[in-house]
């Protein structure tokens, strides 16, 4: 099967280190405060409007990229499922990493290059294996098409709704992504459950 693996939310845990350093952001600039974990945004995490959002990110994506680990169990399930004779395909919509130029930086290309730079070392670091890596936008519809994608392991609620209407999703439980769910939507608890799932699946069909 191919099958298509998001990073944020998926192979990191992007939410604890949002809320770690988000807490000292806020306490260091006096800017906003955690109202509700439990949001996918930041800026609803936080009560942070565009412009903080965006200045904490530029402060820390980068120290989110090269020293967040993996989630446990994430790089050894993959490995399986490439040994398996699956093809895999990273998918991310990693910001500053996206063919849309980011059009709050003069030095848009260079950032777009370091961050991509950035993400395969950390994935090579971290002993991932990969048939491909895709920077995508932040709406993936046209390369689960194009990848022809049987499975996508997704935590986005957005994406979750959306190309489920396309394809199955495995979907990382987290409280944010909480009630989400659909007939090709399957929630796994961690990586061992999600390579469980996707064995059942390829039982199936």
């Amino acid at each position: 099967m191919n099958i298509g693996i998001d990073i944020d939310g998926v192979l990191t845990d992007i939410r604890k280190f949002t809320i770690e350093e988000g807490v000292k952001y806020c306490e260091q600039h006096q800017k906003g405060k955690l109202i509700n974990p439990d949001a996918y945004d930041s800026c609803k995490v936080f009560d942070w409007d565009e412009k903080t959002d965006l200045d904490f990110w530029k402060k820390n994506i980068f120290i989110y990229e090269e020293k967040n680990p993996p989630l446990i169990g994430a790089s050894e399930n993959i490995k399986k499922l490439k040994a398996d004779g699956h093809k895999l395909y990273i998918i991310t919509a990693r910001w500053l990493a996206s063919p849309k130029t980011e059009k709050q930086f003069a030095e848009s290309d260079l950032l777009r290059e370091k961050m991509r730079t950035t993400v395969k070392q950390w994935l090579k670091k971290n002993e991932f294996v990969y048939d491909e890596i895709i920077f995508s936008e932040e709406d993936k519809s046209s390369y689960i098409r194009e990848k022809k994608i049987d499975i996508m392991i997704e935590d986005s609620p957005q994406n979750l709704k959306q190309l489920s209407k396309l394809t199955k999703m495995i979907c990382y439980d987290w409280k944010y992504n909480k009630g989400i769910e659909n007939e090709n939507i399957y929630r796994c608890n961690n990586w061992h459950e999600i390579y469980a799932k996707i064995k059942a699946l390829e039982i199936k069909k």
